[in-house]
Parts: structure tokens; C-alpha cells; sequence
């Protein structure tokens, strides 16, 4: 991303660093936000049980990592974050977009846009679920204090979209006195980031935080179409506030609130070619194979269309947070209310020079098929528009920390709206005139100057003077409503500890599709949204069926735990996870659409069995904390593609697979032999898969060779069973034994760090840094797999207690890996074909941060 802005941030950031310099020097207290650092050494408060506990005596594997964890290991978004943390594996596709987080290989093998589907892994931002993925990388701008990663459905108490896990972001609180703090990087390619934090207290009983954050970066991936603007670049910033009142030492009232925007480029990412494809069935079409077996490999360099409209995401969140004490008894209120748009791009065809077609006039019958007279190549772009509201509130009253008997007793409601969820595509008809339509021809061979085509069902209803126009021919608007009550109850017997949890949810979820009249046929008919705007009335005349339906769960946890020393901590667990169902709206039913029987799928739920033991051992010098889980899942909800045998596209549906069950372990230990070095390292093991009867039927066009009985595998492809559906008795895939999509099955790091006093007041820092992730299944028959990886990262610093100056580099050894791999269909492909698309990941990031506190 290139902007006339080296100069300009580089003068800001001099002028910052002077004018912290220039500031008398006060005390500074650094701070970890609501969870954070006691006086003890290398103690740690995490609140993931909705009360401060020290994180080696709390029966929950989790991960926490303060704001100076975060600035030693160069964590400055969740790509960072998902290389240096085991078992947590973070994705996202063009522009950021459609993130999904995943824990100890419990990946859903869902990935749809629509946001009224729950995430498996719940992201909360100062107590708030965050509905929209596509905005909630905002590591690098806001004020971040502390996160933490909670492992294993925390359905219970967290509610929302905690199947598999929790990830909670605090920002940092105000502080009782004068602080603050400012910060500057330069980096390689044109990577500019200043961000800064000031706090005070107002009065005796009111304190203020203000925070802001900037970054801009021209990305990493080089592009042939644009060589000298790479791809993946973004701009982002941010401003967090918090005020604090705190009139009593029993009452405590916290507003914070923060808005972000973020314009990030199109991604480095290539296809596929079909000349690769090696297994599944044979295209009788193209003669090609209609799939592919092996590792996927990314590319150094993408081919995709220049001057492409940049992703553009804005987020708002304002939180009132409530706590009063008295008697052992506190009663804490949290209010939430969030406002997320995006406005996303992608290139369809993942090609600059776009997709050759031929062209007819509409006189010569080009529908269903007609005579084409020329080639043409034509960009298409498809893009998403997002629109979300929510409103939160929790009360609970609870016991405090100190009595042998503790409780929790809660309420909350949360509603989520979702008035514009659209999906698009943009077809450039530069070169077309009016009456002049596209038909698909040969794409695995050098097509004829001249020929008969089928009329193109993708590009034709889309054809516009301007890629950024994108035309949309439906849009979902959506909502879910959820109540819920949830407590706990936990009872200390000497050095044992028994305790329950448990929440009772009701979510009442609620969606309607508006769309043109006949849109796969008709061209120059389908409309523009501008921006987020809702469409008017009458703009999309059709409107679908209401759907609406309640889901009803109940989701306990149970634990037992044993302090056996000071320093050693036992515990079991078993919990239950819940994920509700929903409805498939993007493509109503129709000849050309979905069945009926598609339209709703039922919730899936999971059983996690765990046992551990947190420990520090010989006088603390060594940490080892390890467990082992067992996971039983059913009726996991997959993305998977409409089984309508007259679907005019691929349409993309959630439904219900079958059973998966999951086996692992992870350690983690840290060694401290003196006061100025440490080494340490953590592995996860996790083997989720698929059980007897589990099947996917949508790719039965490629994997499946026959019908009925007589049916049977298609090279490469796993083995074929029968299965009654409601649609009929089908020959469908079998994915037993098969691992979900995007699901890691070992990862690990080690690290080394040392702390050396260089005089009575400056130290010398550095730490290193080796990760790995292993590889990951790209679609539900595990035929392709992307992502493994060892990569390597590393900081020296000189600093004080006011200053410091770091020097920095992530992918040290610029090793090239696919960050992801997603299936789509492809414009003038036979849809027969899923083509894979391969995510570029970041290469290597080299930077120079200076920093100053007063």
C-alpha cells in the first residue's frame, strides 16, 4: 500500500519521542490491565472464571500474555500471535477478512460470512463479544493490557460462541497518577507505526486513560500486475478512552470505549492451476482430473489486478462496567453496545489478466448457449458488505475470593442485528458494448478464436463500468437474541476444591433473504450497495421466507483440583460445549438454489474431558505445567456445497457432518537457572477425527465414481458409503478417520531470553524465538494440506525504566508457507472444480521500535 506518508510519520514520531523526553520524569508503574502482574515474581491474575485468580492455580488451560509479552515476542497482529502460540491457530482470507481462530485442532470446517453463525472460538474485547470477525484485529493499534486464551469450551460462563475456546482482550485500565507512554517503529517496507497512551487522575476520585495507535505498512507479497506496490498492505488506526470513578473504596464505575478503522489491500494469494489437478474423477468436459492430492504450495509472487478497492473495516465499542463491594459480596454490571461495518474485496479470478471468455451479441441466442465471434479477458472482483449492532448486558453477583464457599449467580442478554450481510461480484465490461454478453470457453487449453459457449451464470449478472461497483443480487438481514442465566458454586475441603458451573441459553435467531427477480439470468439488473448502506425499500423487490427458530442449551463444567504443595496444582475437568444451529440464507430455495431440506441445520455440541498439573518446582526455577484432553464432538457443522443437481452455482451451505473425536496433549515449561536468563518452550498435540457414518455428499461430483451400490472411489479419494438423506439414498464420501479442515495437529516453540544489567540503571535484553506449526488438511477428504512451517523471530533491546530501544525481526529466515488455502469456484471454471486458493504468509519483517515512559 503506498502512501505519501514515510515522511510525515517519521517527523510525528521525532516529535513524540521529544516531547516525552521533554516531560519531568515521574514514577512509572507499568501496567498489564485488568488482569495483571501481582508483586509476586512471574505471578500472573487472569479472570477467565469472572474472578482474579493467579493462572497457576486455576483449573483452566490458558494462555496470558501482557502488553510487554506482546512487544518482547513482536506480537502486533494475530498472524504474529498464531506463529508464537501452540495451539492456537488464527486465519483469515483477502483483506483480513473472515477470521477464524482455532484451538487445539477444534476447527470448524465451517467458514461462511454469514455472522449469524457462531464462531468456535469467542473473542470478547474488555468483557464484549465481538459478533463480526472481520474487524477484530486490532492488536497493533489499540491499547492493549492484557490477553487471554482460554482452552476448552467456556460455554458456561463466558457464554457466546465459546465451543472451543476464549480469547479476551483487556484494555489497559487508568492509573491512580501522572503516566504515559509513547512509541515508534520504522520497519521494511515503508512498515510506520506510532502509538502512545497518556493517563492521569482528574480529581481524587477520577482518573482518565486516552490512547491512540497508527500503522501503516505496504505490505509484503509482490504482485506482477503492480510491481512496485506489493499486496497485503494496510492501514490502520485506533483511539481508546477510559475514564474511571471511583468514589468509595467499595464502588467502582469504568467507561471505556474505542473506535478503529482499517483499509487493508488485496492479499497475496494465487490459484491453483487446473493443469495440477491429479486425483478425484475425470472432467469429461476438460478431460481434466477435478481434484487435488499433496501439499500446497504458496507463491513468491501473485498475479492479481491492480488498483483493486482496499477492504475498508470500522469498529466501535463503548463499555459501562459496574462493580460494588461489600461484606464479601460484590455485584458487577457490564454494558456493552458495538458497531462493526466492512466493505471487502477479493479477486475472483485470483488473475491480472482476468478470465478469457468469448463474446456473442444477444441476438445470436446467447442463453442457454451461442456463437461466440471473439475473445475477450474479463477481471472480476467479488465483494462482501457488513453491517452489525449489538447491545449487551450482564449482572451477577458474586462471592468474593477469601471464603471456603464461592458462587456466582448471573444473568445476561445479548442482541446482535445484522441488517446488511451481501455478497457480490463485479464483472469488468470495458470493451463490451450494450448488447454483448460472455460464454464460457476452454480453460485448460488454449481456447478457439471463434466457437459455441455456454452462456456464463457468474459473470453476466455482474458485468459493470466499474470493479469497485460490485453488483449484489440478494442481500440477509439477520439477528439473534440471546438470554441466559449461568452460576457457579465451589467449595475448598482443606487442599481440595470442588466446583460446578453452568448456563441455561436460549437464542432465538432470525433471518430473511431480499433479492432481484430472476438475478442468474437477467443482466444489468442486479444493484449496487453503496458502502453499508441498507438498501432502500423496494430495491431488492423479492423477499424471502422469515426464517426464524429458538435454540434452546444447557452447558455445565465441572472441576476437582488439588494443591498438593505451594507449587504444584492438579485438576480435572469435564465441560460442555454448545454451538447453536441456523439457517442457510444466501441462496434461496429455488430450481437454481438450495433444497429445501438445507435450509436449517441443528446445533452441535462437545464434551471435554481434561487433567493437568500446574507446577514450579525447585525453589521456582522451573515451570512445567502439562495436560491431556479428550474431546468427544457431535454433529459438527461443516461448510460444505448444495446438493441441488440443477444449483447454477456452487452455492456454499452449513450443515450437519457426522461425529469427531479428539485425543492430545501439551506441555509447557520454562527453565530460570539465574535472575538474567530463561529458556522455554511449549508443545501441542491434538488429533481430532471424524467418526464412523460421518460423510461429506458435496463433492460426490469428484470423489465418487457410479451410483447406488455399485459405486466406488475416485483416485485419491477416501472410500465410498451409502447414506439415506432426505433427498434420497445417495453414494457420498466417507470422512472417517479424516481431520477437519484448517485443523493442526502438532505445534510447539522454544525460546531463549536473556536480561543483562549494563550499569546500575540500563539493562540489555533479547530473546529468540523458534515456532512451528504443522500442517493442515485444505478440505474435508484430506486430500491437500498447506501451512507447515518452522519459523524463527527475534528482539535485542537496551532500555531502562523510561526508555528503550529495540531492534527486531519476525521470519527471520523469510521462510515462504501457505498462511491459508481456501476452496472456491472460479468464474468460466466448470463448477465440477473447487479451485484451491492459496494465502501468501507474511515473509520477513524487520523493525526498529524506540520507546519512552514518564
Amino acid at each position: 500500500m503506498k502512501h505519501d506518508r514515510g515522511y510525515t510519520l517519521a517527523t510525528l514520531s521525532a516529535c513524540a519521542w521529544i516531547a516525552a523526553t521533554a516531560i519531568p520524569q515521574a514514577a512509572f508503574a507499568q501496567e498489564t490491565g485488568d488482569a495483571a502482574k501481582t508483586g509476586k515474581p512471574d505471578e500472573i491474575v487472569v479472570t477467565a472464571r469472572l474472578r482474579e485468580e493467579n493462572i497457576q492455580t486455576v483449573p483452566i488451560a490458558i494462555t496470558a500474555l501482557s502488553a510487554e509479552d506482546l512487544n518482547e515476542r513482536n506480537i502486533a497482529s494475530l498472524n504474529d500471535l498464531t506463529n508464537s502460540t501452540p495451539g492456537v491457530a488464527i486465519t483469515t482470507i483477502s483483506g483480513g477478512t473472515l477470521t477464524n481462530i482455532y484451538i487445539r485442532g477444534q476447527a470448524p470446517a465451517n467458514t461462511t460470512n454469514d455472522l449469524n453463525v457462531e464462531a468456535n472460538v469467542g473473542v470478547f474485547i474488555d468483557d464484549i463479544y465481538q459478533t463480526s470477525r472481520n474487524t477484530i484485529d486490532l492488536l497493533s493499534v489499540l491499547d492493549v493490557g492484557q490477553i487471554e486464551i482460554a482452552k476448552g469450551p467456556q460455554s458456561a460462563l463466558f457464554g457466546r460462541s465459546t465451543f472451543a475456546g476464549a480469547m479476551s482482550i483487556s484494555t489497559r485500565r487508568p492509573s491512580e497518577r501522572l503516566e504515559g507512554n509513547v512509541q515508534a517503529t520504522v520497519g521494511v517496507n515503508d512498515d510506520y507505526r506510532l502509538r502512545g497512551s497518556i493517563s492521569a487522575p482528574i480529581t481524587d476520585t477520577l482518573a482518565v486513560r486516552v490512547a491512540g495507535g497508527y500503522v501503516t505498512y505496504d505490505g509484503f507479497g509482490k504482485n506482477s500486475a503492480a510491481p512496485d506496490d506489493n499486496l497485503s498492505g494496510t492501514e490502520k488506526y485506533a483511539v481508546t478512552g477510559a475514564l474511571e470513578f471511583r468514589p468509595t473504596t467499595e464502588f467502582t464505575a469504568r467507561l471505556s470505549a474505542f473506535a478503529s478503522h482499517s483499509a487493508t489491500e488485496l492479499s497475496a494469494v494465487s490459484a491453483l492451476p487446473l493443469a495440477s489437478f491429479n486425483c478425484g474423477s475425470v472432467n469429461a468436459a476438460t478431460g481434466v482430473r477435478t481434484m487435488y492430492c499433496g501439499e500446497l504450495k504458496a507463491k513468491d509472487v501473485s498475479s492479481i489486478t491492480a488498483n483493486a478497492p482496499d477492504t475498508v473495516a470500522n469498529a466501535r465499542q463503548a463499555t459501562l462496567n459496574l462493580n460494588w463491594r461489600r461484606g464479601g459480596v460484590s455485584v458487577t454490571s457490564v454494558t456493552g453496545f458495538t458497531e462493526a461495518e466492512n466493505r471487502t474485496y477479493n479477486d475472483y479470478d485470483v488473475s491480472a489478466a482476468g478470465t478469457v471468455f468469448g463474446v456473442c451479441t444477444l441476438g445470436a441466442s446467447c442463453s442457454p448457449a451461442g456463437a461466440y465471434t471473439r475473445l475477450q479477458n474479463v477481471n472480476l472482483l467479488s465483494s462482501n458488505r457488513e453491517r452489525v449492532r449489538t447491545f449487551s448486558q450482564e449482572v451477577r453477583l458474586q462471592s468474593d475470593n477469601n471464603s471456603p464457599f464461592q458462587w456466582i449467580f448471573g444473568g445476561s442478554f445479548f442482541n446482535s442485528r445484522i441488517p446488511l450481510a451481501a455478497l457480490g461480484i463485479a464483472a469488468d465490461r470495458t470493451g463490451l458494448a450494450a448488447n454483448e454478453r460472455l460464454v464460457q470457453v476452454s480453460q485448460t487449453t488454449a481456447p478457439a478464436a471463434q466457437g459455441i459457449g455456454a452462456y456464463d451464470f457468474t459473470a453476466n449478472p455482474f458485468l459493470t463500468n466499474s470493479l469497485s461497483d460490485a453488483l449484489y443480487a440478494s442481500y440477509t438481514a439477520a439477528s439473534t437474541r440471546t438470554m441466559s442465566i449461568f452460576g457457579s458454586l465451589g467449595y475448598r475441603l482443606g487442599d481440595v476444591r470442588f466446583g460446578a458451573e453452568g448456563r441455561y441459553n436460549i437464542d432465538r435467531k432470525r433471518a430473511q433473504v431480499f433479492s432481484t427477480s430472476n438475478p442468474l439470468s437477467q443482466p444489468g439488473i442486479n444493484p449496487v450497495i453503496s458502502g453499508t448502506t441498507v438498501p432502500a425499500p423496494s430495491t431488492f423487490p423479492v423477499a424471502g421466507t422469515p426464517f426464524a427458530r429458538t435454540f434452546n442449551s444447557f452447558t455445565p463444567r465441572f472441576t476437582v483440583d488439588y494443591r498438593a504443595t505451594r507449587d504444584i496444582f492438579f485438576y480435572v475437568t469435564a465441560a460442555k460445549g454448545v454451538r447453536s444451529g441456523g439457517f442457510n440464507t444466501t441462496n434461496p430455495v429455488s430450481a437454481t438454489g438450495i433444497l429445501a431440506d438445507e435450509v436449517a441445520y441443528e446445533e452441535e455440541t462437545n464434551w471435554t474431558y481434561e487433567a493437568g498439573v500446574k507446577s514450579e518446582l525447585f525453589d521456582r526455577l522451573l515451570l512445567l505445567n502439562a495436560s491431556v484432553y479428550r474431546v468427544d464432538w457431535t454433529n459438527a457443522q461443516v461448510s460444505a456445497f448444495t446438493l441441488n443437481p440443477t444449483a447454477v452455482n456452487p452455492t456454499r451451505i452449513v450443515r450437519n457432518a457426522g461425529n469427531i473425536k479428539t485425543t492430545g496433549f501439551e506441555v509447557q515449561s520454562e527453565l530460570r537457572p539465574t535472575d538474567y536468563f530463561k529458556l522455554g518452550g511449549s508443545l501441542v498435540y491434538s488429533d481430532p477425527k471424524f467418526q464412523a457414518g460421518a460423510y461429506d455428499a458435496s463433492i460426490v461430483g469428484q470423489c465418487v465414481i457410479g451410483t447406488g451400490a455399485a459405486a466406488v472411489a475416485a483416485p485419491g479419494c477416501p472410500p465410498v458409503i451409502l447414506v439415506t438423506t432426505p433427498s434420497g439414498t445417495r453414494a457420498v464420501t466417507s470422512l472417517e478417520g479424516k481431520r477437519p479442515q484448517r485443523s493442526v495437529k502438532l505445534s510447539w516453540n522454544v525460546y531463549g531470553a536473556v536480561d543483562v544489567p549494563l550499569g546500575d540503571t540500563w539493562r540489555l535484553s533479547a530473546r529468540a524465538d523458534v515456532s512451528h506449526t504443522g500442517d493442515a488438511p485444505y478440505n474435508l477428504p484430506n486430500t491437500a494440506f498447506f501451512g507447515e512451517r518452522t519459523l524463527t523471530s527475534g528482539r535485542i533491546a537496551v532500555e531502562n525504566d523510561r526508555y528503550s530501544i529495540a531492534l527486531w525481526a519476525n521470519n527471520i529466515f523469510d521462510v515462504l508457507y501457505a498462511a491459508n488455502a481456501i476452496g472456491q469456484p472460479r468464474a468460466g471454471v466448470p463448477f465440477a472444480f473447487s479451485v484451491p486458493e492459496i494465502y501468501q504468509g507474511e515473509g520477513r519483517r524487520v523493525g526498529l521500535t524506540v520507546g519512552a515512559k514518564f
